[in-house]
């Protein structure tokens, strides 16, 4: 189902902006089409397919373009449940020049984005980028392959709990350390958020989810944070493993990020089985 259809090129685009043929770019709301299209690649379209979940739903603006055979080809995803809206990206066909042209009008002035790394030069070339561009691993994990890396590990003793809207304001003074995080109180409340306290610190190590989704059956895990002061001690790793032990209990697939050159947690991640999947860029734009 469609509730709007535009030109890829807005009215007033710049003279010098190269124009093609018209093409269609699409709002696009039918979310089984959606997840047909975005099931290519389940682990690189991880985030995505959690938003179609209808907590996260509700948040979503998706746009897109179709390939020759009316089968979408591209889509753009505008994510407002964050204090910073979040724009992610994906697939190459028919023109993703034209469809990012086309959404220009529709994103907000700031934005953080997502873009597989094959089309970053593509972005560029139709926005601005702001501060820091990042090279990301998106890693994955099966519930298989989780169970058999637990059979073999020795886990620490370190007690972990499970934290909820009461420990708020000691979340977010940890993440203070850790300004780029992606959390907002409300996910607390899918129960998949755990941490270790300290005498001293209070809380010292904090693990959780960005998107869960038993419908299309994967979670994305991530806003990993260890007090400096408290790291190399197997905090991040014991909270870690609590997080998916119980994230296995409703799904079958995980993923997450970690920056390309972060080898400490890249190798963290593959003590538990995580394996690297595809690398995009991460970063900050201004569509105007």
């Amino acid at each position: 189902m469609l509730d709007s259809v535009y030109s890829s090129y807005p009215e007033d685009a710049p003279d010098n902006h190269p124009r093609g043929p018209q093409m269609p770019v699409e709002t696009l709301t039918d979310r089984e089409e959606l997840r047909q299209f975005l099931m290519r690649d389940r682990l690189a379209n991880a985030y995505m397919l959690g938003d179609l979940d209808p907590q996260y739903f509700q948040f979503c603006r998706w746009y897109g373009m179709r390939e020759d055979d009316g089968a979408v080809g591209s889509v753009v995803l505008l994510y407002t449940g964050l204090s910073l809206p979040v724009v992610l990206m994906t697939g190459t066909e028919p023109d993703f020049e034209a469809l990012l042209t086309g959404v220009r009008p529709h994103l907000p002035d700031r934005f953080h984005f997502h873009v597989l790394e094959e089309q970053m030069d593509v972005l560029e070339r139709v926005y601005s980028t702001t501060g820091e561009v990042q090279p990301m691993f998106r890693m994955g994990l099966t519930r298989q392959a989780y169970t058999e890396q637990v059979e073999r590990r020795a886990r620490a003793d370190v007690d972990v709990e499970r934290l909820g809207h009461r420990d708020t304001a000691a979340i977010m003074s940890l993440y203070e350390h850790y300004p780029d995080n992606f959390f907002e109180p409300y996910q607390l409340e899918t129960g998949l958020y755990f941490g270790v306290r300290d005498e001293d610190l209070g809380l010292a190590s904090i693990a959780g989810i960005h998107v869960v989704s038993e419908e299309h059956d994967i979670g994305v895990v991530g806003n990993f944070v260890t007090h400096p002061s408290r790291r190399g001690k197997g905090l991040a790793s014991a909270c870690t493993s609590r997080l998916l032990d119980e994230l296995f209990e409703r799904v079958s697939f995980a993923a997450l990020n970690v920056q390309k050159d972060n080898a400490p947690a890249i190798k963290m991640y593959g003590n538990f089985g995580f394996e690297q999947n595809n690398v995009f860029f991460e970063g900050r734009c201004q569509a105007s």
